[in-house]
């Protein structure tokens, strides 16, 4: 579906579907229709293939810059506040790294966070699209008026009053998100060519063969981690078994052989009695030993 993190990416962050990334941001800006043609770069476009689908710094966000603004979009199934935290570390984290050593103040971008979520579980979030800036907590006074995010809660969609006039569109965009079938996403695309083309993509990218060979080895890379963290596990475990076993077998033997001794050791105590003709009564005070255990000693 489209509300996973690198499909999202994969639709509306990548190069050559740069189109529905304009569309999408003139939708959520409220700008005009084509007003953000080729007015729009991608600054992260790592999307997933053959070549990195191992490694973890590919980002599933979306990084653009607009004329004045830097956007980050990013895609969530549930956002909570693990989630929120992260992302408004990221969102700063961007604002305040934009501006060079002695560049002058005016020459910072607005930065804008777009939090898309099928569900929220954040209490703030009541409604489709909640705003929240930086604030000083005591005054309750705005700290930067360019610092500004947004969340998208996908959950609220149907008690919106984002489907009439010019929101229509991101209604449907919305909602495509939201479809889990083929059928689905062509129900709603129905009508708009814009649309019909957003879902051949992402049928192309979700069916095709060689992002079913990324999938593969996806999977495959975490059953191999899967199994080599199951090997270390065995190994380490077997070395502490191994040693815990060592150790509570000396201390075993330890115990045997001192048993062992005391009674070599008192075998030759008797022997030494009955040399010296002592009676069955003195080896018994002496040792500790019962009658019939000293007769057996005698005997053999």
């Amino acid at each position: 579906m489209l509300s996973s993190d690198l499909v999202f990416k994969e639709i509306f962050g990548t190069q050559k579907n740069i189109r529905f990334l304009e569309a999408l941001l003139e939708e959520l800006k409220h700008f005009p229709k084509n007003s953000l043609k080729n007015k729009v770069t991608i600054l992260n476009g790592n999307p997933l293939n053959k070549t990195n689908v191992k490694n973890k710094s590919v980002a599933s966000d979306i990084l653009v810059k607009i004329p004045g603004e830097i956007i980050n979009l990013e895609m969530y199934t549930n956002f909570d506040e693990e989630d929120f935290t992260k992302s408004k570390v990221y969102f700063f984290r961007i604002y305040s790294t934009d501006l060079p050593v002695g560049e002058k103040y005016q020459k910072q971008h607005k930065v804008s966070q777009y939090n898309i979520c099928l569900k929220s579980s954040l209490s703030f979030t009541k409604e489709l699209k909640t705003e929240y800036v930086l604030k000083e907590k005591e005054k309750n006074v705005i700290v930067a008026h360019d610092l500004k995010g947004y969340i998208y809660n996908l959950d609220k969609l149907e008690e919106s009053n984002y489907n009439v006039g010019e929101n229509n569109l991101l209604n449907k965009i919305f909602r495509i998100i939201k479809a889990t079938t083929d059928e689905e996403r062509k129900s709603i695309a129905e009508g708009s060519e814009f649309l019909m083309d957003v879902v051949t993509q992402i049928r192309k990218f979700l069916y095709d063969e060689e992002t079913k060979e990324m999938k593969n080895l996806q999977d495959k890379w975490k059953r191999e981690a899967e199994k080599e963290g199951y090997a270390e596990g065995m190994e380490k475990g077997m070395e502490k078994g191994m040693e815990k076993g060592m150790e509570k077998g000396m201390e075993k033997g330890i115990e045997q052989g001192i048993e062992k001794g005391i009674e070599k050791n008192q075998i030759m105590t008797i022997k030494n009695m009955q040399k010296l003709n002592f009676n069955l009564e003195s080896m018994q005070k002496i040792t500790n030993l019962d009658k019939n255990t000293i007769e057996n000693i005698l005997k053999n």
